[in-house]
């Protein structure tokens, strides 16, 4: 698909967002209470971070990172202290089939991650996709120096403010 879209729109710059998958129930893979742009608030959902190749006339998601919550992450809480709840993420962790080196990861950091395989070189897995400028919201480039650091490594020409009242 990325290659598609390269030689197909060639695209001027690549843009990081993240999209709320609306559920009902708490089984899908990474589903928990958090905020949502899609639903506009605190809800039960799952969160996609994507990145897209986009132009004036033409967006295509070239790589998508199901987004887990330190709720779904048995490294991050004191096994000692709630034996029940680690022993209850590790169910639900192989219920969904999600492998054990797949751990809770900050949104920006996943960004990071499928920006550096798409531009990475081939002989590195990576993709081999010419860098462009990065085009974020401000929840991936405001969160730490070292995000904002990295963010700047990769090309980010803007990462926007937030909304007023969001």
């Amino acid at each position: 698909m990325a290659r598609w879209a390269e030689s197909f729109i060639d695209p001027r710059a690549f843009v990081v967002d993240d999209t709320g998958f609306p559920k009902d129930g708490v089984g899908s893979p990474g589903v928990a209470r958090m905020y949502s742009g899609s639903l506009g608030k605190v809800g039960n959902c799952q969160i996609g971070v994507s990145v897209h190749a986009v132009t004036d006339w033409a967006s295509a998601a070239i790589d998508w990172r199901l987004f887990l919550p330190k709720s779904w992450d048995d490294t991050t809480i004191d096994d000692k202290a709630n034996p029940d709840l680690a022993a209850e993420i590790r169910r639900r962790l192989a219920r969904s089939r999600i492998p054990d080196q797949v751990r809770h990861r900050e949104k920006w950091r996943q960004a990071l991650d499928m920006l550096d395989e798409i531009t990475g070189d081939e002989q590195d897995d990576g993709w081999g996709l010419a860098r462009r400028p990065v085009v974020a919201g401000a929840g991936y480039g405001d969160t730490t120096p070292s995000s904002a650091s990295a963010y700047r490594r990769v090309g980010c020409a803007t990462c926007s403010p937030p909304r007023p009242g969001a």
